[in-house]
Order: structure tokens, then sequence, then C-alpha cells
């Protein structure tokens, strides 16, 4: 890559996690604490264990392995904490999650980009952060149809193409 599309790729990939980010920051925001936390189907996720599982992800495979921050993983209780943060605190390591991603990513020479990433299954680290992004955005939809569960009769920040106006 020359150093033109290298700055390119790296503003686009930091642009679509924070644009990300904030869908679901706005997802999230009509829901309470209790709401933030819901399953509303088992086996299922919350809102919240989402949003802890992908400050997990950013903060291992980005922070950890990229980025030298010493994050240590505990996937398995992104999805069973119990004694969970509320919805300001869950929110704000997701938005540190993502800061360290830009500060990381922002870092990145076209070599760096180019080369493997550590966890040797996504190839170049640019692949790897795309497929993070990929994954991000998976989880993202599943946080907008549990929404939907929760407040049926309610409006929605990113209505269904069934109830968006012509």
């Amino acid at each position: 890559m020359t150093t033109d599309t290298t700055t390119l790729a790296k503003t686009a990939l930091i642009e679509a996690l924070e644009k990300l980010r904030n869908e679901v920051r706005e997802l999230a925001e009509p829901l309470s604490d209790a709401q933030f936390w819901t399953k509303p189907i088992e086996p299922g996720n919350s809102v919240g264990h989402l949003v802890l599982h992908l400050t997990g992800n950013l903060n291992h495979f980005v922070g950890g392995q990229l980025g030298g921050t010493g994050y240590v993983r505990d996937r398995e209780r992104e999805f069973t904490e119990t004694q969970v943060p509320s919805k300001a605190e869950a929110l704000a390591r997701l938005d540190d999650a993502v800061a360290t991603f830009r500060r990381v990513v922002s870092g990145l020479s076209a070599e760096q980009l180019a080369a493997p990433h550590p966890e040797a299954r996504f190839g170049p680290v640019m692949h790897a952060l795309a497929h993070l992004l990929a994954h991000f955005a998976l989880h993202r939809g599943q946080m907008s149809y549990i929404v939907r569960m929760l407040s049926p009769d309610k409006g929605h920040p990113f209505p269904a193409p069934s109830q968006r106006q012509p």
C-alpha cells in the first residue's frame, strides 16, 4: 500500500468502527439498566453482554495483540457475567476500547497492516481488522433485534424495512 492508500484504509476502518459504536449507543439509549441486561430468549444474549463481548474482542485482538496493552481476555465471562456494570459503565468501556482501536490502528504502517496478525487464522493484520468490523456489525444487528423484542410497541432508531417511510 502507498502512504495515501494506507492512510485511507486506516481512516475507513476507524470511521466505520466509530459509526457502529455510535449505533450501539443509540440502540442502548432508550433501554433501562434492567433492559440492557435482559436476555429476551434463552439461550441468548442481552445487549449488555454483547457490549461486554465487543469490548473484550477489541481489547484482545487490537489492544493486546497489536497494541501491547497487556489486556487479558476472559471470553466466557463476557457472556455470563452476573456482577454486571451499569449500562453507562459498560458503554464507557466500549468507548475506551474504540479509542484503543483508533490509537493502535492510526499508528500502524503499511508494512504492519500487511504483516501476519498474531492470531494466525486472520492472515494479515488488515484482514483481521476487516474481520473485527464485520464481527462488530453482526453483533450490532443482533442488538437491534433484541431491542425490538424488548420494546415491540415503541419506535426504533433503526426501523425494520417494512416500517420505513418512503
